[in-house]
Parts: structure tokens; sequence; C-alpha cells
């Protein structure tokens, strides 16, 4: 009987700690024995933002973590990430998954995003779509690009607002051209002008004449030579 105790204390002296670091690792991995988890998929294009272990937060707080990533083949190459969230934590089936940095240098995490428009509870093994924010690096490089192409489109404009003055200037002196060629011609066809006017008058006389010596004297005026 003192050795079946003596077994009895080596037991429990074995099985303690092993239940112990069950239950550990059994938390650590998001499993919990009341089922207060689901597990969603994350659709991402590419391995280059998240890995296993990745936090998921909601406004800044932690509700689970990436557990597994699986290879789609078709209709084009993809991943489902596993993330294991907290069940009692509401989240909508239209929310956003927005992967981002915490700073600069630190590890992604997977920001859940309600909208304002709520709809259906995101259930278990739901697909959520994933939108990835550049890095920094990428946010520099198109920085240095858009200043590069700003000081080039100044540089044009300065190009052609130097020539534009040259241009102005040439326009000015070919309008006083045209300006005093016009004034040339009226003047020069002022005095033609007069004479033919003068000569209409002479020419509208000679008519008044003739028509009143054709109303007093008809026939003398046709027989007249």
């Amino acid at each position: 009987m003192k050795f079946e105790k003596n077994e009895l204390r080596v037991a429990v002296f074995i099985l303690i700690p092993l239940v112990i670091l069950l239950m550990f690792v059994t938390l650590k991995l998001g499993y919990s024995l009341a089922s207060s988890t689901i597990d969603v998929y994350l659709k991402i294009d590419s391995l280059t933002s998240i890995k296993e272990g990745t936090q998921v937060k909601v406004k800044g707080y932690t509700i689970g973590r990436v557990i597994d990533i699986k290879p789609v083949y078709k209709p084009a190459l993809h991943f489902l990430a596993v993330m294991r969230i907290k069940k009692d934590i509401e989240i909508y089936e239209d929310c956003s998954a927005i992967i981002q940095n915490q700073n600069i240098i630190g590890d992604p995490v997977i920001e859940i995003r309600n909208t304002e428009k709520k709809g259906e509870l995101l259930a278990d093994h739901s697909v959520v779509e994933g939108i990835e924010y550049v890095n920094l690096e990428a946010i520099l490089q198109d920085v240095h690009a858009l200043l590069t192409t700003l000081t080039s489109t100044v540089n044009v404009i300065r190009d052609i607002s130097i020539e534009s003055k040259g241009n102005l200037r040439t326009l000015v002196a070919n309008l006083s051209n045209s300006v005093a060629t016009i004034n040339g011609i009226l003047s020069s066809s002022q005095k033609d002008i007069l004479a033919i006017l003068a000569s209409f008058r002479e020419t509208a006389k000679t008519m008044n004449e003739i028509s009143e010596e054709l109303k007093k004297h008809p026939v003398k005026f046709l027989f007249k030579k």
C-alpha cells in the first residue's frame, strides 16, 4: 500500500507540470477550452507582408495572431493566412484588414477595421481581403521620383518662360509694324479716296443735268447729236 502511494505521488508530480505546460502551449497558440476563438482566413498576394505569429488588432488591442499560412494555386498563386481571433469581439463580414507596421522598424500587424454600416457578424472560416500599406522605403522612392519629376517640370516651365519673353517681344514688334503699315496705307489712299468721291459727285451732277434736259425736251434730246 505504501508503494502505491509513492507511485501516485510520482504520477501527480509528473502530470501537474505536464498539464500546465499543455495549457500554456494551448493558450499561446490561441486555443481556448471554451471555444472562444474563431479562425478567419486573410487573403494576401505575397509572403513579404506577414508571417506566422503576426498580431491581429482592433483599435490597437490585440485580438489574435496568425497561426498558419497556406498557398492557394488557382486561379493565380495567392496565400490564405489563418487568423485565430477572439470570438467575443464584434467584427463584421464587410470589415477591412489592413497590413501595416507599428513603426518604421517594427514588425507588421493586421489592423481590423469595421465599416460604419454594420452587417452580419464575421463567421468562422470566413475570408477577408488583405490591404497592404506600402513600406517606408517604397514611400521614400515614390517621394524621390515625385521630386525629380517636379524639378524637371520647373526647369521646363522656366525654359518656356525665357523663350516666351523673346516671342512676346517679337510679337509686339510685328504688331507695331503692322499698325504702321496700315496707317501708311490709309494715309496714301486718302487722296485717291477724295478724288474718287469728287469724280462721283461730278458724274452725279452730269446725270442730274441729263435728267432735267430729258424731262424738258425729250424729242429734242433724242435727236440731239
